[in-house]
């Protein structure tokens, strides 16, 4: 894949020659006049921009033709204007207003393309880099309810989590919503995590993104950019403190080495927290007496990122990016939980371990990203490289497991390498018809933490589980739209899918480690399964006017089938087939009002066939089966508006009605031999809440011209729904409420802030499965701190 990536640098190198336009102008502030010193003018779909210097003007170098520029600057409302060159030199100039007036134009990146939201044929929520400092927006959770009808649950670590997005789910390492950060595909749930800062925007699409961004898009996308560079030079330090050892800091510095040619960025995040549960280790026989009283659930993160950027000229850009992140903790709440429900809830702070735990897990991400803007397409090479590891020890699951591989209990597991490749061309012209094309390919060398382990059966006596994963896929996409009239548009695309999946493994019994000494009892097993998938989309968009549109889609997602990775009985099949969903959905976007307030509504249909889901079929042994099928339904409402001047609400609706279709769920206690039949159908997807609200106000007051006050309310309520299969396990209604208060003078601010400042205790996570116990682990507290930043 490197050579690929390699060979498609090279095409783009007879390109570099071409002959230039200028543009100059001046942006100002639209309610005074006065200049906009150091605003960012940026050329969508190409690597082209500026920065305009302390009095405003700015110049760019630009070929003729047409182009949509973003203007944006901090304190002022983006916009994009459209611009055509003919001469060889244009003037424009631009007037911004202040963003407590008027809404920002939104642009996102939902067809692998910069264009404005309320022209896209998909349901997106997106949240600037403004919206994530002011909601608290630190990790994937944050997003609950802020994005109508998404949920998320953690196994107490970010980097093992359950994301819904209207329904659609997960039960295995195979995400069913696809995570992307700076272009590059987390591959599985292990690779996410990561902490947020620095962050330029988040994009969320709903529902199925099969045919652009292919496998695990089952429920949507998450789309993380982060700040990149500039030609001018810009900083920042954050230091928080807070409750429960609340401790986060971090720091960024971006600059240019040669204007307009060659950009460096680096910033790094430390953060801190102590758990909240107090460990009891009564009637559990524990032995160690430190186990007792100490608190569980802490966790300490360590996060860099870097960039190196290199314009030979305007038309060529490359971006190599470096990211890693480091998690450990020595009172982990990775996999463990509180035994009951209900006496998880009368007394959410405590849980009893007989042990307390540890885990460390290193991830780094590389990646390189070549782009080449012609005067009508773009090419795009993404070729990136992700290493993982992991080590955890003494977790009471229950039982004790450990991370093991061949020579220690509690040794870190060989790293997961995952390659990946995407060439890819885009139109970027303002014809009738626009089109994106290309390939992706991946590799990936695996050891899933649940099954390379050891299980402690006596002290210094283990038996051992062992998996090994070969994984390699290739896929082809392509989509094209086309404007009937000026005003329909009409959308086809369609992807091919095709995956190799092997494992190497071994079953219950088959390998110990006892006295220090590791033996293989049997040999371990290898089976591997082929997969593909066709991925259509078909859409409708009518402009009603510039700002407003309407659209209907039809979209198909997949997860990938593969094999279990554990040896299963001669009944059950080692291996299991891909999923699928069908999304129907209609849909209105619109700004109005000078652009004071936005709308986004839509109504969508769900089916999900053959999910996947695992069944305990042997003592100690889980197995993926293609259990059933599952309906989703529902609503969705997105709102912002700026009443009057400093004052911006903003709220979300979600409804969801979900169900799964007519299938039995048959369980074996391996204890008794007992095997009991439940009838699943009719009862409501697990993780599915009935509804999700948000809303939230912010004031702005100006005190003088350089200090302001800010004050934030939010409010989010989370419907019912139940975290198993079998809908025994129920979270009930609840609501959190959120503040932040605070002043910013010039670059400095200082912020007071509260999250679920009502104290409402609810579950973090439950049981998919509650066949054999109803374990859970309750969520934080009342959580409450200050934060200290400058910007310069």
């Amino acid at each position: 894949m490197k050579s690929l990536s390699w060979a498609a640098i090279c095409l783009l190198f007879p390109f570099f020659t071409y002959s230039q336009s200028i543009i100059k102008g001046r942006v100002t502030d639209k309610s005074t006049n006065e200049p906009v010193a150091y605003a960012n003018v940026t050329v969508l779909n190409s690597s082209n921009g500026t920065n305009a210097d302390g009095e405003g003007n700015f110049t760019l170098s630009i070929q003729k033709g047409t182009y949509q520029i973003l203007f944006s600057a901090v304190g002022f409302a983006s916009i994009v204007q459209s611009v055509t060159i003919f001469d060889t030199q244009t003037e424009i100039n631009i007037a911004l207003e202040d963003a407590t007036q008027t809404l920002n134009e939104v642009i996102v990146t939902a067809n692998k393309r910069e264009e404005d939201i309320v022209k896209v044929s998909t349901s997106i929520t997106s949240l600037s880099a403004k919206k994530i400092e002011d909601t608290r927006t630190w990790g994937l959770g944050g997003l609950t309810a802020l994005v109508p009808n998404y949920t998320y649950q953690e196994l107490g670590v970010p980097f093992q989590q359950v994301q819904s997005i209207r329904g659609i789910q997960v039960f295995s390492e195979n995400p069913a919503v696809s995570t992307y950060i700076d272009d590059v595909n987390n591959i599985d749930i292990l690779a996410n995590g990561f902490a947020f800062t620095d962050i330029e925007r988040i994009e969320v699409l709903r529902g199925p993104q099969g045919t652009l961004f292919g496998r695990n898009a089952m429920g949507g996308v998450i789309n993380i950019i982060t700040k990149k560079p500039t030609n001018r030079t810009t900083g920042f330090a954050e230091v928080g403190v807070g409750n429960l050892g609340l401790q986060r800091h971090s720091l960024g510095f971006k600059t240019p080495i040669i204007k307009d040619k060659l950009f460096f960025g680096v910033n790094g995040l430390f953060q801190t927290q102590d758990g909240y549960w107090k460990n009891d280790t009564t009637g559990t026989g524990a032995t160690d007496g430190r186990a007792n009283g100490k608190l569980v659930g802490g966790e300490k993160n360590l996060y860099g990122n870097m960039f190196l950027r290199w314009l030979p000229n305007s038309r060529l850009s490359f971006t190599l990016n470096l990211k890693g992140q480091r998690d450990w903790s020595n009172n982990t709440g990775f996999f463990v939980s509180q035994p009951d429900r209900d006496l998880a809830l009368a007394n959410p702070d405590k849980i009893s371990l007989k042990r307390v735990g540890e885990h460390e897990r290193n991830i780094l991400n590389t990646s390189l990203v070549t782009k080449y803007y012609a005067s009508k397409f773009t090419l795009t090479s993404i070729s990136a490289y992700q290493t993982i590891d992991l080590s955890f020890k003494d977790i009471d699951f229950p039982g004790f497991y450990h991370s093991f591989y061949q020579s220690a209990i509690g040794e870190k597991l060989p790293p997961q390498e995952v390659f990946s490749q995407e060439l890819r061309i885009n139109s970027n012209s303002e014809s009738k018809l626009q089109y994106t094309a290309g390939f992706y390919g991946f590799s990936q060398v695996g050891y899933e933490p649940s099954t390379n382990l050891a299980f402690e059966l006596a002290p210094n006596a283990y038996s051992i589980f062992r998996n090994r994963s070969n994984n390699f896929g290739l896929a082809g996409f392509g989509e094209l739209s086309y404007k009937v009239t000026e005003q329909l548009k009409a959308t086809a695309g369609l992807r091919y899918d095709y995956e190799k999946r092997e494992a190497t493994f071994n079953g219950f019994g088959d390998a110990s480690f006892v006295g220090g000494v590791f033996t293989q009892l049997k040999p371990d097993t290898t089976v591997s399964g082929n997969y593909s998938a066709i991925s259509p989309k078909i859409a409708l968009n009518y402009a009603l006017n510039d700002r407003s549109n309407i659209y209907i889609t039809y979209s198909r997602g997949f997860r990938a089938g593969g094999v279990n990775a554990q040896k299963v009985p001669a009944n059950v099949r080692q291996t299991f087939n891909p999923e699928y969903s069908n999304n129907y959905e209609i849909g209105y976007k619109t700004f109005i009002a000078n652009n004071k307030l936005s709308i986004g509504t839509s109504a969508f249909l769900i089916q999900w066939n053959d999910l996947q889901f695992f069944n305990l079929v042997a003592p100690f042994t889980y197995a993926r089966e293609n259990v059933g099928d599952a309906l989703s339904t529902g609503f969705e409402l997105e709102v912002s508006a700026i009443p009057f001047r400093g004052l911006q609400l903003d709220g979300s609706f979600g409804l969801n009605q979900t169900k799964y279709e007519n299938f039995n769920l048959k369980r074996v206690n391996f204890g008794t031999g007992v095997e009991t039949t439940t009838a699943i159908g009719g009862n409501r997807l697990s993780n599915a809440p009935s509804h999700t609200i948000f809303f939230g106000a912010q004031y702005e007051y100006a005190i003088s011209k350089k200090l302001k006050a800010i004050v934030r309310g939010e409010v989010r309520n989370i419907g019912s729904y139940y975290t198993d299969i079998q809908n025994k396990i129920e979270q009930p209604s609840y609501t959190l409420i959120n503040s932040r208060i605070g002043l910013a003078f010039g670059n400095y601010s200082l912020f007071f802030w509260g999250q679920n400042l009502n104290n409402e205790r609810y579950l973090a996570f439950g049981n998919p499965d509650s066949s054999f116990g109803r374990s859970v682990r309750t969520a934080a507290p009342r959580t409450y701190g200050v934060t200290l930043s400058v910007k310069f």
